[in-house]
């Protein structure tokens, strides 16, 4: 009975994290990773081991940003150039990162999601685009491809650790990079559905993902993303970025707390 409770407890998580996906353009990993590690225990279900989590998000992710992508793309949110040079070079470092997961201990991995979320809170405090900026078209935007490339690998090879790293790419991409707030959501799920599928083949061929409980998070997930993207629409720029923020610091606070030794 606890088996079968987890698993729609599971879903009902991918749900959530599905939704932030469409919503603001990361692969929902960053929500999906505390959601998975802390919420079971609250309702007095097994804890999953940080590993475990890793390895059921990277799968989540995959498939969300694939679903949620295509939705983007239809809505011209996409860019190409961004996508394809982060994508390729963010999925070598994710499946190297995959990998060597297997190694790592679970307070390392904690750690590290926790270093990952100061950087990024870190880039928020950066100038957003300005109203001109944000009014530039797909096709005329332009991104320095070095820096693009360095910071991609090295996204890539947090993303194969932890399953979770991609919402990275947003604030990146707006505030030190200042792709339109859109542009760079849209351009971030395809860059995740890039790197998260070699990090997801890293943690397959190594044995690492329970399928069950994986295969429900998914699930619940799909159904999110859809509702997720549909609302993004309806949501200022500014909105977007807001709620980005809050987010990532909820998650950064709570991880930090454990992270230091306390319940």
């Amino acid at each position: 009975m606890t088996g079968i409770t987890l698993i729609i407890a599971l879903a009902a998580l991918g749900v959530i994290g599905g939704f932030f996906a469409g919503l603001l353009g990361f692969g929902g990993g960053v929500l999906m990773f505390p959601l998975l590690y802390y919420v079971p225990p609250l309702f007095s279900l097994p804890r999953l081991d940080a590993k475990t989590v890793a390895a059921i998000v990277m799968s989540q992710v995959f498939l969300s940003t694939i679903i949620g992508g295509m939705a983007h793309l239809r809505h011209r949110r996409v860019h190409g150039r961004i996508t394809l040079v982060a994508g390729i070079v963010s999925a070598i470092g994710s499946l190297a990162g995959g990998i060597a997961s297997g190694l790592t201990s679970e307070h390392v991995l904690l750690v590290l999601f926790g270093i990952i979320s100061a950087i990024v809170l870190l880039m928020m405090f950066l100038p957003a685009p300005n109203k001109e900026q944000e009014e530039v078209s797909v096709e005329k935007v332009t991104v320095p491809l070095l820096p693009l490339s360095v910071c991609s690998l090295a996204a890539g090879i947090v993303i194969g650790f932890l399953g979770a790293g991609n919402f990275v790419f947003v604030p990146l991409l707006i505030y030190v990079l200042k792709v339109p707030t859109r542009i760079a959501i849209g351009s971030s799920l395809f860059i995740a559905m890039m790197n998260s599928f070699s990090g997801f083949l890293g943690k397959l061929i190594t044995g690492q993902i329970p399928l069950v409980l994986a295969t429900s998070v998914v699930v619940g997930a799909t159904a999110g993303v859809l509702v997720g993207e549909k609302i993004h629409s309806q949501v200022s720029a500014q909105t977007l970025r807001r709620i980005y923020a809050v987010m990532v610091w909820l998650i950064a606070i709570r991880v930090w707390i454990t992270i230091v030794g306390f319940k």
